[in-house]
């Protein structure tokens, strides 16, 4: 039956149960415990016999999420695929408890049924006895719906309060995965197994010689790898190296969410952090806070450094961010002296030769040198040389590129963030227990990281819709002059040069530089005092 057709039976005095309807149910508990468990259940077997037990309505299948808070609609399963079956004619009306069972946001429950409704498909509120297919129903249905929003807030201020005074008891909340512990009651224990790679990779680190990806690659090396026998993850040891539950202190309130409807959360400034020294029976400490302090010492040295290269990168300077020590994997910083730029390894300009002792001044003359006797002698015939290069630049770059942009990362890492849920088992409500808000909230932190991980590896990349643009460039270069008279341009050594590898073999200054192309090529040559010495490796790319 069409819409215009219910409502005038239903206006000459004829009730929902006096239609001849296709006749679906929708039910939904919020844990899985299982007093609600046969919660549902009860509840399923009530519909099916209430459609069963009316002669002109016929049964169609029902829709049951268990397990699964009523805020937003975005995570239940069978609710979706009901609204999606609803829109494609596949019954006539939905029978459910009360407002709050099918959403506890207006909007969402107002647009809902309003799409349902334009498809001639009704929903029935039991307990609320509510009828969207009437005329009167969504009045009366914003009304509710709109209590029931305010209920879900005043459970989400009553999950803060809760929130608020474990923190103020010292009970341990967030997820069970931390490394070298296990949780019990709010309450940390020792893992002694995990415990001792947690000691493992604050050594490693606390050394100051390799940085946090490599402390994954010396762990693999010396065979400890994560349960599920993978490499350690970048935010796995940056988290166990920055989480001050290894120094044996208690580290809290760090987030909070400030719209209980999409969730969202920020991180709250140092002042309203709630840390201090922790008994043992609380949160064990695994590491020495000595060493647990000089770790992020360096961490933060280290970031910090990360990003004046970062911005050293998108500077005029055409070699900025291409030059690294080939020693310590610092990059090279531009120096002017006596009117003349030259490149020195990070530390070397900071510390001097403690802090680098591999350091070779490179000049910037001597580079255009060394790249323009490479463009020059790498190709047979001109024309052959270009096409080649082009369609190699090309070749690098649409890899470099991705349909998933640093934006779309960024926007899916937010609807994450939104989406995370907090529903701890709190004294003051029955929402969720704690072993599922564990659960749950691990699975978000995962995607989180492993989306901003990805993320960061973009950050650098190359937009592709600038590689024609960077094709023209280098074509127009090359076309120009081979000779290169006015020094090599700067657009060509950003979109040509991948970078440059500096090794010192020996007191003397000489030393070997490893120059390494987009293309695919790569050339070795000894330089000294600002002149090459020998070309090791010329690597050709036409034929």
């Amino acid at each position: 039956m069409d819409l215009y057709t219910i409502r005038r039976e239903l206006m000459s005095g004829k009730t929902i149960y006096d239609l001849p309807l296709r006749v679906t149910y929708y039910s939904r508990v919020s844990t899985e415990k299982d007093e609600q468990k046969n919660s549902l259940d009860n509840q399923e077997i009530y519909y099916k016999n209430k459609i069963l037990d009316t002669p002109m309505w016929t049964l169609v299948d029902g829709y049951s999420d268990r397990g699964i808070t009523g805020t937003s609609t975005k995570k239940r399963k069978d609710f979706n695929e009901m609204i999606s079956d609803g829109l494609n004619d596949m019954y006539d009306l939905i029978l459910t408890k009360e407002v709050c069972r099918f959403a506890r946001n207006t909007l969402d429950t107002l647009q809902l049924t309003r799409s349902l409704l334009a498809k001639g498909k009704g929903v029935y509120f039991e307990l609320d006895n509510i009828n969207t297919l009437e005329q009167e129903g969504e009045l009366r249905l914003t009304i509710m719906a709109s209590l029931a929003q305010d209920e879900s807030r005043r459970i989400s201020e009553r999950v803060k309060f809760g929130f608020k005074r474990s923190i103020e008891k010292g009970r341990v909340l967030g997820n069970n995965a931390i490394w070298g512990y296990e949780k019990d009651n709010c309450k940390l224990k020792m893992n002694e197994d995990e415990a001792k790679i947690v000691k493992r990779i604050y050594e490693i680190y606390a050394s100051g010689d390799i940085g946090i990806r490599k402390v994954g690659k010396k762990l693999e090396e010396e065979g400890i790898l994560t349960k599920k026998g993978e490499t350690f993850a970048y935010s796995t040891i940056k988290n166990i190296l920055t989480n001050p539950k290894y120094k044996g202190f208690y580290s809290g309130n760090k987030t909070r969410v400030i719209d209980f409807m999409t969730k969202q959360r920020v991180n709250l400034g140092e002042d309203e952090i709630v840390e201090y020294k922790a008994t043992d029976d609380v949160v064990p400490q695994i590491v020495d806070e000595k060493i647990w302090e000089k770790c992020n010492e360096i961490f933060k040295e280290r970031s910090e450094r990360a990003k004046s290269e970062t911005t050293g990168y998108n500077t005029k300077y055409k070699y900025s961010g291409k030059i690294y020590c080939k020693k310590d994997g610092q990059c090279y910083w531009r120096t002017i002296s006596r009117g003349r730029e030259f490149w020195q390894c990070a530390l070397y300009k900071k510390k001097g030769i403690s802090g680098c002792a591999n350091n070779v001044n490179i000049y910037t003359e001597t580079l255009d040198e060394v790249l323009k006797r490479i463009f020059n002698e790498m190709f047979i015939n001109k024309e052959k040389f270009i096409e080649n290069l082009l369609n190699k630049c090309k070749e690098c770059f649409e890899d470099c590129s991705t349909e998933i942009d640093i934006t779309s990362l960024q926007n899916k890492i937010e609807s994450l963030k939104k989406e995370k849920k907090k529903l701890i088992k709190l004294y003051t409500t029955e929402l969720i227990d704690e072993k599922e808000f564990e659960e749950e909230n691990n699975i978000y932190n995962e995607k989180i990281s492993a989306y901003e991980e990805e993320k960061n590896k973009l950050i650098m990349s190359r937009n592709k819709d600038e590689i024609d643009d960077k094709m023209q460039i280098i074509k127009k270069s090359f076309e120009k002059d081979f000779e290169f008279f006015q020094g090599i341009p700067a657009q060509l050594v950003d979109v040509i040069l991948d970078k440059i590898k500096v090794e010192r073999l020996d007191d003397t200054g000489l030393a070997n530089l490893e120059i390494v192309l987009k293309v695919g090529i790569t050339i070795e040559l000894l330089y000294k005092k600002k002149k090459i010495i020998k070309y090791i490796d010329k690597q050709k790319i036409a034929s």
